[in-house]
Protein backbone atom coordinates (compact mmCIF):
# COMPACT_ATOMS: atom_id res chain seq x y z
CA UNK A 1 0.00 0.00 0.00
CA UNK A 2 1.23 3.21 -1.13
CA UNK A 3 1.77 5.82 1.92
CA UNK A 4 2.02 10.31 1.34
CA UNK A 5 6.19 9.45 1.75
CA UNK A 6 6.22 7.41 -1.17
CA UNK A 7 5.73 10.18 -3.43
CA UNK A 8 9.11 12.20 -4.09
CA UNK A 9 9.69 15.68 -6.11
CA UNK A 10 7.27 16.55 -8.98
CA UNK A 11 5.21 13.65 -7.79
CA UNK A 12 4.23 14.88 -4.25
CA UNK A 13 3.79 17.98 -5.88
CA UNK A 14 1.13 16.59 -7.67
CA UNK A 15 -0.26 14.38 -5.17
CA UNK A 16 -1.33 17.99 -2.62
CA UNK A 17 -2.17 20.01 -5.58
CA UNK A 18 -5.08 17.15 -5.78
CA UNK A 19 -5.64 16.33 -1.94
CA UNK A 20 -5.76 19.78 -0.55
CA UNK A 21 -8.94 20.30 -1.78
CA UNK A 22 -11.19 16.99 -0.36
CA UNK A 23 -8.49 17.18 2.68
CA UNK A 24 -9.77 20.99 3.72
CA UNK A 25 -13.44 19.70 3.44
CA UNK A 26 -12.76 16.86 6.10
CA UNK A 27 -10.17 18.52 8.76
CA UNK A 28 -11.95 22.26 8.90
CA UNK A 29 -15.57 20.47 9.07
CA UNK A 30 -16.93 21.34 13.08
CA UNK A 31 -17.96 18.10 13.40
CA UNK A 32 -13.90 16.50 12.66
CA UNK A 33 -12.43 19.08 14.38
CA UNK A 34 -14.58 18.40 17.89
CA UNK A 35 -14.21 14.37 17.40
CA UNK A 36 -9.94 14.73 16.68
CA UNK A 37 -9.82 17.25 19.81
CA UNK A 38 -11.79 15.13 22.17
CA UNK A 39 -9.16 12.73 22.39
CA UNK A 40 -11.06 10.26 21.24
CA UNK A 41 -9.19 6.93 19.15
CA UNK A 42 -8.64 7.22 15.44
CA UNK A 43 -11.17 4.59 14.52
CA UNK A 44 -13.66 7.22 16.05
CA UNK A 45 -12.47 9.54 13.84
CA UNK A 46 -12.40 7.34 10.56
CA UNK A 47 -15.41 6.56 11.63
CA UNK A 48 -17.17 10.27 11.59
CA UNK A 49 -14.67 10.84 8.57
CA UNK A 50 -16.33 7.92 6.67
CA UNK A 51 -19.80 9.01 7.88
CA UNK A 52 -19.87 12.75 7.25
CA UNK A 53 -17.18 13.05 4.09
CA UNK A 54 -17.41 9.74 2.24
CA UNK A 55 -16.87 10.80 -1.19
CA UNK A 56 -13.80 12.93 -0.04
CA UNK A 57 -12.06 10.19 2.05
CA UNK A 58 -12.04 7.48 -0.94
CA UNK A 59 -11.00 10.28 -3.31
CA UNK A 60 -7.75 10.57 -1.30
CA UNK A 61 -7.49 7.13 -0.68
CA UNK A 62 -7.42 5.98 -4.51
CA UNK A 63 -5.32 9.18 -4.75
CA UNK A 64 -2.48 8.40 -2.96
CA UNK A 65 -2.77 4.40 -3.91
CA UNK A 66 -5.24 3.10 -6.64
CA UNK A 67 -5.31 -0.11 -5.29
CA UNK A 68 -9.48 -0.48 -5.11
CA UNK A 69 -11.14 -0.13 -1.95
CA UNK A 70 -13.28 -2.66 -0.35
CA UNK A 71 -15.08 -3.90 3.01
CA UNK A 72 -11.93 -5.31 4.52
CA UNK A 73 -9.59 -2.61 3.19
CA UNK A 74 -11.12 0.79 3.70
CA UNK A 75 -10.54 0.99 7.69
CA UNK A 76 -6.94 -0.10 7.10
CA UNK A 77 -6.43 2.16 4.90
CA UNK A 78 -7.76 5.61 6.29
CA UNK A 79 -6.85 4.64 9.72
CA UNK A 80 -3.01 4.20 8.12
CA UNK A 81 -3.93 7.92 6.19
CA UNK A 82 -5.18 9.13 9.72
CA UNK A 83 -1.78 8.50 11.55
CA UNK A 84 0.36 9.79 9.35
CA UNK A 85 -1.14 12.59 9.31
CA UNK A 86 -1.17 12.39 12.96
CA UNK A 87 2.22 11.99 13.64
CA UNK A 88 3.17 14.91 11.26
CA UNK A 89 3.14 18.30 13.43
CA UNK A 90 3.55 20.46 10.35
CA UNK A 91 0.26 19.21 8.46
CA UNK A 92 -1.75 19.34 12.11
CA UNK A 93 -0.61 22.97 11.82
CA UNK A 94 -1.19 23.66 8.62
CA UNK A 95 -4.83 22.44 9.02
CA UNK A 96 -5.63 23.78 12.79
CA UNK A 97 -4.87 21.06 14.75
CA UNK A 98 -0.98 21.65 16.27
CA UNK A 99 -2.69 22.19 20.05
CA UNK A 100 -3.75 18.22 19.40
CA UNK A 101 0.08 17.74 19.28
CA UNK A 102 0.46 17.38 22.56
CA UNK A 103 -2.36 15.32 23.79
CA UNK A 104 -2.13 12.74 20.55
CA UNK A 105 1.06 11.17 22.13
CA UNK A 106 -1.14 10.83 25.86
CA UNK A 107 -4.00 9.22 24.34
CA UNK A 108 -2.72 7.34 20.99
CA UNK A 109 -2.35 3.52 21.42
CA UNK A 110 -4.41 0.89 21.83
CA UNK A 111 -6.42 1.13 25.02
CA UNK A 112 -5.20 -2.29 26.42
CA UNK A 113 -1.77 -0.92 26.03
CA UNK A 114 -1.95 1.69 28.60
CA UNK A 115 -4.15 -0.43 31.14
CA UNK A 116 -1.84 -3.84 31.15
CA UNK A 117 0.42 -3.02 34.00
CA UNK A 118 -2.31 -1.73 36.00
CA UNK A 119 -3.81 -5.01 37.25
CA UNK A 120 -0.20 -6.22 38.00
Amino acid sequence: MKKLTDYKDDDAIELWCDLLDPLSAILTDAEIRKVVTSGKPKIEIAKEVLRLHKKEAVEIMLRIDDTPIDGLNIIMRLMALLSDIGQNDEIKGFFGYAEQAQTDSASSGLPMENTEAQGE
